[in-house]
């Protein structure tokens, strides 16, 4: 039998991964090492919660090998943009600094990430823009006795006022990006920083864009050198290849720049401003562009040396379609990457009420860490709707929102009072980004669960949700990691804004040999801590299908996505299975394996909830080996089995009919089966 060994060695990894940027300490009241508060005597007093006392739910593995490589495995943090909130709250010292406590401060979301957006400006006779927070001020102004454009650096004061306040509460983990929905209005085609007249072509005049590269650099070094603040990034294009963006629209600025020459353009000159206003260490990012797929085409566009220039690719996830091969993309190419926008007014949960609109949020962002491994996840805005009697610069503000519906922001401004309102959505939000800290390390993991590690104070993160009207048990398995500690802290936020929890302190309780038991109350999220984890040093020999016939059902409308496809070797491949579809491995032998390896297809991953695998060693008599019975990760998911199996064939399908409250069939949709053999 031919093998290859893949040998992973994630301790050495992380060691290096720690001696390089200390993760933030987590705040969970305990002391350096997450243990030291605990005396060994105390440890025999924490209930052990073992799996074989409860009727369990379902099995969430937690592998090494799956902890994340973007950045050298170092996350960078969590963020908002400052546009347009800042500019609506700034005017007030009271609010700014609420803001800031709230969404940066340590008592609040520890946010790190800012993103300042340096506004275009539109035409001073405009006035179709409708709300009271999105018309950001440029920082051009026209002079009537120098009969030109001139910098006015108290134009934006309300959001550099909040900025500045945002800076100081983050602390030594801020970041500072910038970024543009538009150029000033004397600079675009249309005369209007809203968009152009025909949305689908570049508003840009040909003959301006050294002018707003110029323009990006200035503003860019004014906040570094005159304010003090660093700026770690410009993006100079937002949602760019798009045709959303038209000529006095009531709602925001924006820019078409179409993919290719335009956006290689923009980008370049960018970086070459910053060059001449001496700053090297300021990266240019693109595209921030609304679908993943748009931004696999406009990377692939760029020119060589825009590819060159860049230091980050930024996308957003409005439309996540091929976001897994976003993901892999640039592992191949080797790019650091942001999630830098997103959110929306969806709800999850079932019949979860206040918890809706915060459960969607967490799934959102579990989706899109695991299946993209970005380096960073950024917010839209943190407050999205205003209360006020007068109104803002003649404009009326929207009002209360329903916080039992779906709504975008996670906050509400009572400019009248001089208040934020906050919701489950906001301690939703704070479920991740206060345990989950920069510097930690993602691990990608599926059960409606995300998982990191700190290799500072060895302790392992793990979010997780629980989308039903009923409590839930789940089972983490944690026995490809080298030991496990006793303790383990939970957190969670459940209920209304009232009476519920909101980031509550549970009992802790103790792990059991090879993983925890978590009670995941309905309509929650819970956040658990567990000490002393070592991820140790994984080996595995990969066994060889070479030799081996694959069959199967029927491809979706009998195209080429066909079954041969889960033994290919390339996870962006995958077999487009239909209802009752299934896929045979004929090995030609038995082989030996204690793991199973699988990858569902990138951006269906839900598709394999319920598919069950199977061995067997004629063909006919079949025994189960695994099922699926949570949304696994993105990429490869490694199962360590019970014990080693030993079959000929290996099959996997999915049940009749469909899952419960499931819009669609049971559908056998999945890119990679692999066997691997742990190795002493």
């Amino acid at each position: 039998m031919h093998k290859f060994k893949r040998v992973i060695s994630m301790m050495l990894c992380l060691c290096m991964l720690g001696s390089a940027a200390a993760c933030e300490q987590t705040d969970t009241g305990g002391k350096n090492n997450g243990e030291e508060d605990l005396q060994e005597e105390e440890w025999a007093n924490l209930e052990i919660i073992n799996p074989e006392d409860y009727e369990i739910d379902g099995v969430v593995s937690i592998s090494p090998l799956k902890a994340s490589t973007m950045n050298d495995g170092i996350f960078q943090g969590w963020g908002t943009s400052l546009c347009w909130w800042a500019n609506r709250v700034g005017y007030s010292d009271e609010l700014a600094q609420q803001t800031a406590d709230l969404f940066f401060g340590d008592d609040g979301l520890r946010l790190n990430i800012m993103r300042y957006n340096i506004g275009g400006g539109d035409d001073p006779t405009h006035n179709h823009i409708t709300r009271t927070d999105s018309a950001v001020p440029g920082w051009l102004v026209w002079d009537e006795e120098a009969q030109d454009y001139v910098y006015d650096y108290d134009a934006d004061k309300n959001q550099l006022n909040v900025l500045e306040r945002c800076v100081e509460a983050a602390g030594d983990n801020a970041i500072v990006e910038v970024f543009s929905n538009s150029p000033p209005y004397f600079m675009t085609v249309s005369g209007c920083s809203s968009g152009g007249f025909d949305s689908n072509v570049n508003n840009l005049k040909d003959e301006c864009y050294e002018d707003f590269a110029e323009y990006l650099a200035h503003v860019t070094n004014y906040i570094q050198n005159e304010m003090g603040i660093e700026v770690t990034s410009v993006s100079p294009m937002n949602e760019p290849n798009t045709n959303f963006w038209g000529a006095n629209s009531p709602k925001q600025e924006g820019c078409h720049f179409d993919e290719g020459e335009s956006q290689s353009r923009i980008i370049e000159l960018t970086y070459e401003a910053l060059q001449q206003y001496d700053l090297p260490n300021v990266m240019v990012v693109a595209s921030d562009e609304t679908s993943t797929e748009l931004q696999i085409n406009e990377y692939n566009a760029y020119s060589d040396k825009a590819k060159e220039y860049l230091g980050r690719i930024n996308t957003h996830t409005y439309n996540p379609t091929k976001i897994g091969e976003l993901g892999q993309l640039a592992r191949d190419e080797g790019f650091l990457m942001w999630m830098s926008e997103v959110d929306g007014n969806g709800i999850a949960g079932t019949n979860a009420g206040e918890m809706g609109a915060g459960l969607w949020l967490g799934e959102k962002i579990i989706n899109d860490i695991n299946a993209l491994d970005p380096a960073a996840w950024v917010l839209w805005q943190v407050i999205d709707k205003h209360i006020s009697e007068e109104g803002y610069n003649g404009r009326q503000d929207s009002g209360m929102i329903d916080i039992t519906q779906g709504f975008w922001g996670t906050a509400v401004a009572d400019h009248d009072n001089q208040d934020v309102i906050l919701t489950q959505k906001y301690y939703s939000f704070g479920q991740f980004t206060r345990y989950i800290r920069p510097g930690m390390t993602i691990i990608q993991c599926g059960g409606d669960s995300l998982a990191a590690y700190n290799p500072e104070t060895k302790e392992l993160v793990v979010v997780a949700l629980n989308k039903s009207d009923k409590d839930r048990y789940m089972n983490y398995d944690l026995s490809q990691m080298e030991s496990v500690g006793r303790r383990v802290q939970a957190i969670r936020t459940s209920g209304t804004i009232e009476d519920g929890e909101h980031w509550a302190q549970l009992e802790d309780f103790g792990a059991y040999e090879d993983g925890f038991v978590a009670e995941l109350k309905a309509n929650s999220i819970t956040t658990f801590i567990v000490s002393g984890v070592e991820l140790g040093n994984v080996t595995f020999e990969k066994v060889s299908m070479d030799g081996a016939t694959v069959t199967g059902s029927a491809a979706w409308n009998n195209g080429d996505d066909t079954f041969d496809k889960v033994i290919d070797g390339d996870p962006n491949t995958f077999f487009d299975g239909l209802a009752e579809g299934w896929v045979e491995i004929d090995l030609g032998k038995k082989l030996k394996f204690d793991t199973l390896g699988f990858a569902p297809r990138a951006g269906y991953e839900s598709r394999m909830t319920g598919g069950v695998f199977y061995g067997s060693n004629n063909g006919k008599d079949w025994k189960e080996i695994y099922t699926v019975k949570f949304s696994p990760a993105s990429g490869i998911n490694y199962i360590k089995l019970d014990k080693e199996q030993n079959y000929r064939y290996i099959r996997y399908e999915v049940p009749e009919g469909r899952a419960e409250g499931a819009n669609e069939d049971y559908l056998c949709n999945i890119a990679e089966i692999e066997l691997y053999r742990e190795v002493e």
